[in-house]
């Protein structure tokens, strides 16, 4: 741990390498993306979704 605050602190921009998915030049020209933000993204709501409406009939097919 020391090691790495010693690299940390005598680099020009002074911060840790990216090592995510997204960091790397080669993934993102693949188009290999990270899990995590692929399902914030899905996760997401639509500005443009149309809200569902649920009628009596819906609830005695589910």
């Amino acid at each position: 741990m020391a090691l790495l605050c010693v690299k940390m602190l005598l680099r020009k921009d002074g911060r840790f390498p990216n090592t995510h998915v997204s960091g790397s030049k080669a993934m993102r020209e693949r188009g290999i993306g990270c899990v995590q933000s692929q399902d914030r993204a899905a996760r997401r709501t639509s500005p443009h979704a149309i809200a569902e409406r649920r009628t009596g009939t819906d609830d005695a097919n589910h």
